[in-house]
């Protein structure tokens, strides 16, 4: 081959430089970086012709010197070997074996076959077809794909650990947390983080992190297409940038950053992207390879089936809930209530507690209606129902049973309990005022109906007693209480007042 300041003559390889060249590959470590293990190479190679050796490796469309055996200026620059480089790289000859001379020295080029090709540049004249060079080319060949069989093995390793990981745990925020740690563990980065798609559509919000605190970005929203996050999400495919700085569009430093290389990985589910994995700043501090990408898309798997499940299973939760509410008061709608009914009853058995039961009517509704509109008795409605929920505990059910009448399930409470919270409930409608103009002249009253359960009732008979002590507080002339269990004996009492059959003490509550 003839370089730019003429051709170079060639020589053999002597015999005890063949013996080092044969056996340059051997126990170069598997569990280092691509660069490291050049190097562990080049060194190698250098140690047994006694001569400088650079290698040189395709990064898209450029050469870049991967590794040196010595300082960087021993090695031709790539401005100079650029197109000797692609010679022997496009040399249909498997391997091929060149020679470039500058005017100081010659160099044989020796081009390795591996994904992508790794070419030798060693300083001095060896013969060209030299079985010891053409040995070193099939050495590191088998060496690189050996290398590389190691790494699918170690993805496919950690995709299987983070798919059994990913099976024991459940909710959201614990997978969200999985993914990021075994992701960012398998390539050896710093930093970490997810980001999914907001219910709301406005944009990504960062959900787990590694490396720095969640709390730091939890509250941003990242547009589709800003960003790293944005971009990937956006196209649907990944993003590996070995160097940050030698993008054109790189406009800052990082200074939270150590290195600036970083992958961004689309978690998929056919062409929907469930979220977006973005890691930098490998412990190392090299650049991440391909091979760290392959890794990331093998995990990319495990991890959409897991966030596809948790999906399914919030918008199932979401189902079940929108069908066991009413839509304008919020609370439980009659369906759920009688499931509900059912359920705390079986368990008041099981466990020889009893369980209160109310009913409450607004007083006078139509009247309402009537006066005020159809959208002021809605808005009374939803107020009511929001005085019941800040009149019970938290595990009390709060139903709309129908039109103006809501119920309530009270478990574990007794007679004289649930009574001083029904007359709690009486009072606070009583005080009702409403803060919008229309409704200012409004005053609101209640009935209520109060049921305690005996030992095997059932829930229609429970229904039916706490029915008839309301229709008693009607007839008592409205905004009182009345309790089933003496509710013959409640016709006599007077009108508006709770009676003596609301005895005092105050049950667990969660006032606000």
């Amino acid at each position: 081959m003839t370089g730019p300041y003429g051709k170079s003559t060639l020589t053999n390889v002597p015999t005890d430089h063949e013996e080092r060249l044969a056996s340059v590959h051997l126990d170069i470590p598997f569990n280092v970086t691509d660069r490291k293990a050049l190097a562990v190479l080049a060194r190698r190679i250098s140690d047994a012709l006694s001569e400088p050796v650079g290698l040189y490796v395709p990064h898209g469309r450029e050469w870049q010197l991967d590794a040196v055996s010595a300082a960087e200026s021993s090695v031709p620059p790539i401005d100079h070997l650029g197109a000797a480089l692609a010679s022997v790289a496009s040399a249909p000859a498997q391997p091929a074996v060149e020679q470039w001379a500058d005017a100081d020295d010659t160099w044989t080029l020796v081009c390795c076959r591996t994904r992508p090709v790794i070419v030798v540049a060693m300083r001095g004249a060896w013969a060209t077809l030299s079985p010891a060079l053409l040995l070193l080319a099939r050495n590191v060949e088998l060496m690189w794909r050996a290398r590389r069989a190691m790494a699918r093995a170690r993805s496919r390793l950690a995709s299987h650990r983070l798919a059994r990981r990913l099976s024991q745990v459940t909710g959201l925020q614990p997978v969200h947390e999985a993914i990021v740690e075994t992701m960012a563990s398998a390539v050896n980065a710093r930093v970490a983080a997810l980001a999914i798609p907001d219910a709301a559509d406005r944009g990504l919000s960062i959900v787990a992190t590694r490396g720095y605190a969640l709390e730091l970005v939890e509250h941003l929203r990242i547009p589709p297409s800003a960003g790293v996050f944005g971009a990937v999400f956006q196209s649907g495919r990944a993003i590996h940038v070995r160097d940050k700085g030698a993008l054109p569009e790189a406009r800052r430093p990082r200074p939270r950053y150590r290195t600036d290389s970083f992958i961004g990985i689309p978690i998929r589910a056919a062409s929907d992207v469930l979220g977006v994995v973005c890691v930098t700043d490998r412990l190392d501090e090299e650049a991440f390879t391909i091979e760290d990408v392959w890794t990331l898309k093998a995990l990319a798997v495990p991890a959409a089936l897991a966030l596809g499940r948790e999906r399914a299973l919030v918008q199932a939760e979401n189902y079940a809930l929108t069908a066991a509410i009413d839509p304008l008061s919020g609370a439980f709608n009659r369906r759920h209530f009688h499931i509900r009914l059912e359920e705390e009853l079986q368990r008041a058995r099981r466990h020889r507690l009893s369980l209160a039961f109310v009913m409450i009517d607004i007083d006078d509704f139509k009247q309402v209606n009537d006066s005020y509109g159809h959208l002021a008795g809605d808005t009374v409605i939803k107020d009511v129902a929001e005085i019941l929920r800040r009149s019970v505990r938290v595990f009390d059910l709060c139903a709309r049973f129908g039109g103006e009448e809501f119920a309530i399930i009270m478990p574990g409470s007794v007679l004289e309990g649930a009574a001083a919270v029904a007359e709690r409930i009486r009072e606070r409608i009583e005080a009702y005022r409403s803060s919008e103009g229309p409704l200012e002249t409004l005053r609101l009253t209640a009935s209520l109906g109060l049921a305690v359960s005996s030992p095997g009732v059932a829930g229609r008979d429970l229904i039916a007693r706490a029915d008839h002590a309301l229709y008693l507080a009607k007839r008592a002339g409205k905004n009182c209480v009345r309790t089933a269990e003496i509710a013959p004996m409640a016709e006599s009492a007077a009108q508006g007042a709770a009676g003596p059959d609301v005895a005092a003490g105050e049950p667990e509550q969660t006032d606000s």
